[in-house]
Formats: C-alpha cells, sequence, structure tokens
C-alpha cells in the first residue's frame, strides 16, 4: 500500500450490475482473461481473515478488466492525471464483501507481465459492510493510479495483470489488458 501512503492512488469503489463499465467506458479497451499468459508470484495475498467461514471454498474470478482515462484527480501534493483501473469479479462462494485488488504493469506489450515481485498497486475495499456472510457474488472494483512519470509514464501504452482477492486471502488467477496512459494536461493519450 505504499502508493495509497504516498497519496498518490484513488480507489473509487464502484458496485455495480455485470456490464455497468461497458456503457461508462465506451472508449476504453477491453479484455477478456482467458488467453494470456503470466509468469506466477509467491507473494502471499494481503487479506486473510476468518477461514471459519463456510464461503471460503472457491477461487475468485476476474472476468474483465478495462483500462480507461480516469481524467484529472487532486491528491495531496497536487492534481494529476490518472488512468482508471476497472476490474469485473465473481466468486462462487459469495465472499466478495471484502475484496483486494493487486495490478502489476509492464510495457512490453505481448501478452505476459512478470508477477514474480510485488503489485505496483493494491487496494482492499469494504464493499458490503454488514452484508450477509457468503452474500456477494460479483463486484466491480476501480483503482485510479495517478500518472506522474514516477510509475507511470504519460502517453504510454502499459500491459496491467490485475488479480483480485476474496474476503478469505484467496487469490484470482491474473486478467491482463492493455490500455494508454493519459498526456500530462490530461487529455487520451494516442501512443501505439
Amino acid at each position: 500500500m505504499a502508493a495509497l501512503q504516498r497519496g498518490l492512488l484513488r480507489s473509487p469503489v464502484t458496485v455495480a450490475p455485470p456490464c455497468w463499465w461497458a456503457a461508462a467506458f465506451a472508449c476504453a479497451l477491453l479484455s477478456g482473461c482467458a488467453e494470456k499468459a503470466v509468469e506466477d508470484s509467491d507473494d502471499a495475498p494481503p487479506l486473510a481473515l476468518d477461514d471459519t467461514a463456510e464461503c471460503n471454498l472457491h477461487v475468485p474470478v476476474v472476468t474483465g478488466v478495462t483500462i480507461s482515462n480516469g481524467g484529472i484527480e487532486t491528491f495531496d501534493n497536487g492534481d494529476f492525471p490518472t488512468v482508471g483501473v476497472t476490474m469485473d469479479v465473481t466468486d462462487d462462494d459469495g465472499d466478495l464483501d471484502l475484496i483486494g485488488m493487486n495490478i502489476w504493469i509492464d510495457t512490453v506489450v505481448d501478452g505476459a507481465v512478470d508477477r514474480s515481485g510485488p503489485a505496483v498497486f493494491d487496494v482492499e475495499a469494504f464493499l458490503f459492510q454488514g452484508a450477509e456472510e457468503c452474500g456477494k457474488f460479483g463486484a466491480t472494483l476501480t483503482l485510479e493510479p495517478a500518472v506522474t512519470s514516477n510509475v507511470l509514464d504519460f502517453n504510454t501504452r502499459y500491459e496491467f495483470a490485475v488479480t483480485a482477492i476474496d474476503h478469505h486471502g484467496v487469490e484470482s488467477s491474473p486478467c491482463i489488458a492493455d490500455g494508454v496512459t493519459p498526456d500530462s494536461d490530461g487529455t487520451d493519450g494516442t501512443a501505439p
């Protein structure tokens, strides 16, 4: 959560029915998740709460990732353009009331992202406080990291590997999508 401590990460949580993001991000790039290769990581997920619940038997599935221009946002140290990374996730055992999202990035767009190191961005979110245990089967989560040339360069195409972590610390397989970061003035990037 180093990015949160530096104040360069916004995590607006959007809870919506499936396909909501398709209309909202009509110009965004959409990626399915079944055909991309990923180098696995041995890092343990940060969430690992109550393993006694009956709904900790299934692995969450990231069904899609959308990369979009997140607009200009105000952070502790100024206004910066952001890139929106939106993840749709389902979990057959319904334990998505607390969800984590990890993101790794790569500038070589080849369908593979190295996950051997820690995630570049991560967030945990309580989506449904007071929700019935084992009662949330799907969610949409958006993370908007700042584009400041420290981690993400302006107008650059990246591949983003995204995983979801459910309430019980079970991590999904990664889903990979590529997209272009905005220019320094917040307009859409045009990198090939």
